[in-house]
C-alpha cells in the first residue's frame, strides 16, 4: 500500500538509532537538524523535501528492517535444499492483517496492543540477490532517557535538585520484524531477529525459535544447528587489518577477566596504549571471548557508514573444551549493503 511520508518518518524514527537516521538522511539528500525530535519537526515545518523523497524513504524503512539492528544466526544447507526451501518461500502469500496492510510502516504501541498475537507473516520480499520472509509481532524492549529535570514540578525538582543528570527506564512495546533470508548465491539462510538496544537476548532467542519452527512448517526442511561463530572472535580480533576493535572482553593466564571499551569511536583497542602494554607483559596470547568490531564504510565523497558486529560469549564458554557461539549482533546498518559487507567479512574468517 502507499504509506504516507509521515508514517514512514515515524516507523523510520522507532527503528533506526539516529547515527544511522541522519546518514540515511545525507544519503537520500535530505537536511537534517539536530536529533531525531528536530530532524522531524523540520520536516512538518516543509514537508514538500521529503513528500518529493518518499520513494527512497521507504525503501530507506523497508531495509532497516530486514537488515537493521539484528541478532543473527546462520544455518548451512545443500544447494538442492537451498532452491527448494527458496521456491517454497518465494510462493507463500503474506496473511492479510493490520501488519501487512500497514507494511512497511509500524504500527502503534496503542494498535499493537489490539493486534494479532504470535509471528504473523507480512511480506515476502523476492529480488535477483534472494528472497526475504518477512514476520511481525508486538515484543517489548527497555529504553533508557534522560529526564529534564528542570520540566518537573516545583516539589521534585526540590527533592532532585543534588543530581546532575536523571536517567529514566521504562518498558515499551514495539513491532519487530523477523527475517528469514534465502540467497540465490551460496548456501547459508540467515535468521535475522529484530534487536533494538534493551532487548533481552532470551526474548530474541525466543523469537528465534519461533522462526524456525515457521520455517520448518513452510517447508518441511530439518534444520541444522547454527554456524558456529566462535572461532570468529580471536580470528578478527587478530587480523589487524580487519575493522576497528571497540570492544573486547578476554581472560589471560594471570587468572584475571578484562573487559575494554574505546570511547573516541576512530581508535582501535588493538592500539590503545594500556592495551598493548598489558598483552606484553604476559607470557602467553590473550584469550577472547568478547568483540565488537565496526567498519568505516565510504559512500560517496562525504558520507561514510560504520556497520557494527559483535560477538558475545562468556569466559566460562571460552574455558571449555569446543566454545559455542550459535549467534551474532549486526548493528548500525543503514541497508543490505552494510549488512552485506558484515556477512562477507564473517564468511571470509569462517573461510566460507
Amino acid at each position: 500500500m502507499d504509506v504516507p511520508v509521515a508514517e514512514v518518518l515515524k516507523s523510520l524514527r522507532e527503528r533506526a538509532p539516529w547515527p544511522v537516521g541522519r546518514r540515511i538522511f545525507a544519503d537520500i539528500g535530505l537536511a537534517r537538524g539536530q536529533g531525531w525530535n528536530n530532524t522531524l519537526r523540520k520536516f512538518e515545518e516543509n514537508p514538500k523535501r521529503s513528500e518529493e523523497r518518499i520513494d527512497e524513504l521507504r525503501d530507506a524503512l523497508k531495509w532497516h528492517e530486514l537488515c537493521g539492528e539484528k541478532l543473527v544466526s546462520f544455518y548451512e544447507f545443500d544447494s538442492a535444499t537451498l532452491q527448494s526451501i527458496r521456491g517454497r518461500l518465494a510462493g507463500i502469500a503474506p496473511e492479510d492483517s493490520i501488519f501487512s496492510q500497514r507494511y512497511p510502516a509500524t504500527l502503534s504501541e496503542k494498535e499493537l496492543k489490539a493486534a494479532p498475537a504470535g509471528l504473523i507473516l507480512t511480506s515476502v520480499e523476492s529480488s535477483d540477490e534472494g528472497v526475504a520472509v518477512v514476520f511481525s509481532s508486538a515484543r517489548v524492549t527497555t529504553v533508557r532517557e534522560r529526564i529534564d529535570v528542570e520540566a518537573l514540578d516545583e516539589t521534585m525538582n526540590s527533592v532532585l535538585d543534588d543530581y546532575e543528570e536523571i536517567i529514566g527506564v521504562k518498558t515499551v512495546r514495539f513491532q519487530a520484524f523477523d527475517v528469514i533470508w534465502v540467497p540465490v548465491d551460496g548456501g547459508t539462510v540467515d535468521i535475522r531477529i529484530d534487536f533494538p538496544e534493551g532487548t533481552l537476548s532470551e526474548v530474541a532467542v525466543a523469537a528465534r525459535k519461533m522462526v524456525l519452527a515457521e520455517l520448518v512448517r513452510m517447508t518441511g526442511v530439518i534444520v541444522p544447528e547454527p554456524v558456529n561463530m566462535f572461532p570468529l572472535i580471536d580470528r578478527m580480533y587478530s587480523d589487524g587489518e580487519e575493522g576497528t576493535v571497540v570492544e573486547l572482553g578476554f581472560g589471560t593466564t594471570t587468572a584475571s577477566l578484562k573487559h575494554e571499551k574505546m570511547r573516541r569511536r576512530k581508535l582501535d583497542l588493538r592500539n590503545e596504549t594500556y592495551h598493548k602494554g598489558g598483552k606484553a607483559a604476559l607470557d602467553t596470547p590473550i584469550e577472547p571471548f568478547k568483540l565488537s568490531i565496526r567498519w568505516h564504510r565510504a559512500i560517496g565523497k562525504k558520507l561514510a557508514s560504520e556497520p557494527e558486529l559483535s560477538l558475545n560469549s562468556s569466559s566460562r564458554a571460552a574455558g571449555s573444551s569446543n566454545p559455542v557461539l550459535d549467534r551474532v549482533v549486526i548493528r548500525r546498518c543503514m541497508g543490505s549493503d552494510d549488512y552485506d559487507h558484515v556477512r562477507s567479512r564473517i564468511a571470509h574468517h569462517l573461510g566460507r
